[in-house]
């Protein structure tokens, strides 16, 4: 501006006066150049300033997304485990947030601190124990056009809280109706609602949350709560127990003030103005409409828009190499396809599945390809060896014996010394026409690296050890190279007799009268053969029953099946031994095998007679848990044969170290023999009533809204009519076409594992999981208590404390407490006699994760005995089929997360199923310890921020 004024001036002086206008006007032309010059150069450097702030809100979204991807990231790792390995955390480090590619990032994810167990407080979680680490998210997001740089922090705590720290945990809703005193001790919550009444005593030490309504005046089937009482106590903050009366919910049937807050099938309620008030009594120990507490599988399934049950925790896994049913078929004509990768289980959906845990699998079926991994991609079997036939030549490769060669599989021997021959499978038993029976045994791990499941094929392996119960109880095999063999048998799919009173009550050439309840297939002149009974060159032989099997099931059995006994009141011809074979192991199950408990409705001994109907007679995969510790202990290592595939591509025999191990072992069994739509549930809804096709409230078992009811294909039988029913020694000694499949437990008194008291992180423990139902026979995980109380302390369970006080649970369709007085000849002798089935006092500890049946509101037609329409509430959740009235003493924690799909017979009590033990139950404190937990626990998972900054 001066340079101009200057020039101005130096031009102007020599001027006249007449000039000064225009010089005044050329200085004011001037001053506002300069103005305007100043005016221009300000909004520039606003502008840059402006520039520079948007860049930099931007370049604070782009880190900010950062964050919340990471987080995300982060969080659904512990949908699939529980601890990140460094690939996982790689992972979420790499992956930028998408829509702002003109930026780098710079990502980190650090634990700053070790994992430690802390009690949760708020009122979710509070006095829960949780596994807690403390982690920190780090991001800088670089503009880089601009150069700006924000950097953001955010801390948090991730907490995993294990479904076994609650007492009792519903994912529907939960019923308390017991009579006898009922105080078991630990969190109970209800995704649904919860239903109390109680006539004794009905006793709730800890916090008691729904995340629905709590109902106090009526149950669930629409019973007002006079049929039961009003003794229902909860303790509060300071320790006092406090009556929930009848008229203290947080919904009550009366007064029916306003709009009712439920439809059926809830009874009609209405909202109780004094739940407020009622409420504050417990001091928040009880609440009503809380947030509910979901399972991983549950949320990924909501988030993903694909429905799924969390029965799917229990059922086989879709991967490919696999077949599996995709609902687009009819009953009797299913669409069973190939798994593709489109179709397979996404990773959160595995890696909930107990199928998918760490340790043994055990899956049988119907044909090779429907085992896991032996379908190829047409759905025919893959050509590879995969599994083995048990009913086909011995060989068990998959074909059928030569004519007149017996049925079976051969275990291989055994190495060492004594000899070790396992019994042959007598497949002439167990042969159905149309119908194979195919097993594969595996070991199965998680591979961090490449994110799968790894399992290794062990079947010829762990079938050497035998597939049958020794003979005992007054029969014993004196055939020459007999010796111990059987004895190490884990997985027992036949036995030589059935221990128990005699299992009919007149003479028959088919099954003997004896309480040894054995097969006399024939007798054989003794000779100087050393084994007379198997041996084609002996002479004198006489066939039992002319050699065929009645009600034309068959020729009979093999001779190369036959074995020499010596049999406890038996004495065989003069000159002649008596021979014996092995047959399927069954039981009957009164309550699926009755429709109704009620005598004036439904006599079963009328309808029946003598026989037993098909619906309860359950094929029993029994586990010898005795043995399987025997072998994860490693005390048949040296005995393992080296020429099975196995060994081959190890280079040595399987060993126990070779079984993976996470904690402990998850033993996991699916029997599909009969599953003729191959989906893992027994297509049989029509519970109430003999069958009369009408779809009732409480059928409808898998919420489909159809009554499933696949008589035609022959995987489910009807309670009454043509063919609905058989001799007992028929539904005893032979395979059948139906979908009536249980695992049971036994000699189960001591689990494998081991609890490390001096360094309590390496206990290990041992979890049975099956889509079957479970029936556990006897003692399990517990040799008795220390003390009798109301209830036994869990401490008082023993061993306690020690090197065999083991971490476990059940996790099933169903689970059935079967005591130590138990006999599988009894429940086919007095199927409809109670009296006749008497229970003793028996022990178990475990927790249970099983399904319940459905109660709806009261109708006819109906179950039958007490508790219409009911499930038989939570003191029912284990289930029964002897007259107890003895202690049956039960410390775990019991959770119930679906309906049952095969054991799904409808609660009946207490004329011909069960009469109820003394219950002397409790929460075991254990599980409160992180590093007692069983392996496969399920846990919720919380993620709690602790802190936000920017670091520029």
């Amino acid at each position: 501006m001066k340079a101009i004024e200057t020039r101005c001036f130096s031009k102007c002086f020599k001027k006249n006066e007449s000039g000064s206008a225009m010089v005044i006007t050329l200085l004011v032309m001037a001053l506002l150049i300069a103005f305007v010059a100043l005016a221009i150069s300000r909004t520039t450097n606003e502008t840059i300033a402006v520039a520079n702030d948007t860049a930099e809100t931007k370049a604070f979204e782009a880190a900010n997304a950062s964050l919340e991807l990471m987080t995300r990231n982060f969080d659904k790792i512990f949908e699939i485990k529980l601890v990140p390995d460094p690939a996982d955390l790689a992972n979420v480090e790499a992956e930028t947030p998408p829509g702002f590619t003109g930026y780098d990032f710079e990502q980190h994810i650090t634990q700053t601190g070790a994992t430690q167990v802390k009690v949760m407080t708020g009122e979710r979680f509070q006095g829960l124990n949780s596994l807690r680490d403390e982690w920190q998210i780090d991001t800088t997001a670089t503009d880089r056009m601009t150069g700006v740089q924000v950097a953001l922090r955010r801390k948090f705590f991730n907490d995993r809280i294990p479904i076994f720290q609650f007492g009792i945990f519903y994912d529907d809703d939960l019923e308390f109706h017991p009579g006898p005193r009922f105080d078991f001790g630990g969190r109970v919550h209800s995704n649904g609602s919860l239903f109390l009444a109680a006539n004794t005593g009905l006793y709730f030490s800890s916090k008691v949350t729904a995340a629905r309504h709590i109902f106090t005046d009526v149950q669930k089937n629409g019973f007002p709560y006079t049929n039961w009482g009003e003794n229902v106590f909860i303790r509060n903050a300071t320790g006092t127990y406090v009556q929930l009366r009848h008229d203290m919910g947080s919904v009550l049937q009366s007064p029916a003030t306003g709009t009712p807050v439920t439809t059926n099938p809830l009874p009609t309620a209405y909202a109780s103005a004094a739940w407020p008030t009622n409420q504050g009594l417990f001091q928040g120990n009880l609440l009503a409409n809380q947030p509910t507490l979901d399972l991983p599988i549950k949320l990924n399934s909501a988030i993903s828009g694909t429905p799924l049950d969390l029965i799917e925790i229990i059922k086989r896994g879709k991967s490919v190499g696999d077949l599996w049913n995709d609902g687009t078929g009819t009953p009797t004509s299913p669409n069973i396809i190939p798994v593709t990768t489109a179709t397979a289980d996404d990773p959160i959906t595995a890696s909930e599945r107990y199928y998918n845990k760490t340790g043994i699998r055990v899956s049988l079926a119907d044909s090779k390809a429907k085992l896991p991994g032996c379908a190829s991609s047409t759905g025919t079997a893959v050509t590879t060896p995969c599994g083995i036939r048990l009913d086909g030549d011995s060989l068990g490769a998959g074909a059928d014996p030569l004519p007149g060669q017996a049925r079976g599989y051969q275990p291989i021997a055994m190495n060492g010394s004594p000899a070790y021959q396992a019994t042959r499978i007598n497949g002439e038993r167990f042969y159905v026409s149309g119908k194979q029976i195919w097993i594969k045994i595996e070991t199965v791990d998680y591979d961090p690296v490449t994110q799968s499941y790894v399992t290794r094929d062990i079947t010829p392996d762990i079938l050497s050890l035998g597939v049958t119960d020794p003979a005992n109880s007054g029969i014993s095999i004196t055939e020459s190279g007999y010796g111990i063999a059987d004895s190490r048998s884990i997985i027992k799919l036949q036995r030589f007799n059935i221990p128990g009173p005699q299992m009919i009550g007149s003479a028959s050439t088919f099954v003997t009268t004896s309480p040894t309840n054995f097969v006399l297939a024939g007798t054989v002149n003794s000779g100087s053969l050393t084994r007379p009974c198997s041996d084609p060159a002996a002479t004198g032989v006489n066939r039992i029953n002319n050699g065929a099997f009645p009600n034309g099931l068959g020729s009979g059995d093999n001779r190369a099946h036959w074995k020499q006994a010596v049999i406890t009141g038996y004495t065989p011809p003069v000159g002649s031994v008596a021979c014996v074979a092995p047959f399927p192991i069954n039981m009957f199950d009164t309550r699926e095998g009755l429709f109704n408990d009620t005598a004036a409705v439904f006599n079963p001994l009328s309808t029946y007679g003598t026989r037993v109907p098909w619906a309860g007679v359950m094929s029993m995969v029994d586990i010898d848990i005795a043995n399987l510790r025997a072998f994860l202990n490693g005390n048949f290592d040296s005995f393992m044969p080296s020429g099975t595939p196995y060994a081959i591509i190890a280079g040595h025999p399987l060993r126990a170290q070779d079984i993976p191990s996470k904690s402990g072992w998850v033993f996991y069994v699916s029997d599909r023999r009969g599953d003729a739509d191959f989906d893992g549930e027994y297509d049989m809804e029509d519970i109430y009533g003999p069958t009369d096709g009408i779809l009732q409230p409480g059928e409808d078992a898998n919420h489909n809204g159809v009554l499933d009811a696949n008589f035609l294909s022959g995987e489910a039988v009807r309670y009454t009519g043509a063919g609905a029913d058989v001799q007992p020694e028929i539904a005893a000694l032979f395979e059948h076409r139906y979908y009536r499949r249980g695992v049971r437990l036994i000699n189960g008194t001591t689990l494998p594992g081991i609890y490390n008291s001096s360094n309590p992180t390496l206990t290990k423990g041992f979890t049975v999981a099956s889509e079957n139902g479970v029936y556990v026979r006897g003692n399990y995980n517990a040799t008795g208590v220390a003390s009798v109380g109301s209830p036994t302390p869990s401490t008082d369970y023993l061993p306690q404390n020690t090197a065999n006080h083991i971490p476990a649970s059940i996790a099933a369709d169903s689970v059935t407490i079967l005591s130590n007085n138990w006999s599988d000849a009894r429940s086919f002798r007095y199927p409809f006699s109670l009296s006749n089935r008497p229970g003793t006092e028996t022990t178990v500890r475990f927790g249970m994760i099983a399904g319940d049946t459905l109660t709806s509101l009261n109708g006819t037609p109906n179950q039958g005995g007490g508790d219409i329409r009911m499930n038989g509430g939570v003191h029912n959740f284990p289930r029964f089929l002897e007259n107890w009235g003895s202690r049956l003493n039960y410390t775990g924690s019991l959770i119930n997360l679906f309906n049952s799909r095969n054991n799904n017979g409808a609660f009946k009590c207490c004329n011909n199923v069960y009469s109820p033990p003394t219950r002397n139950w409790v929460f075991d404190v254990s599980f409160r310890d992180i590093n007692r937990l069983p392996p496969g626990t399920p846990f919720f998972q919380s993620i709690q921020l602790t802190g936000f900054e920017r670091r520029n």
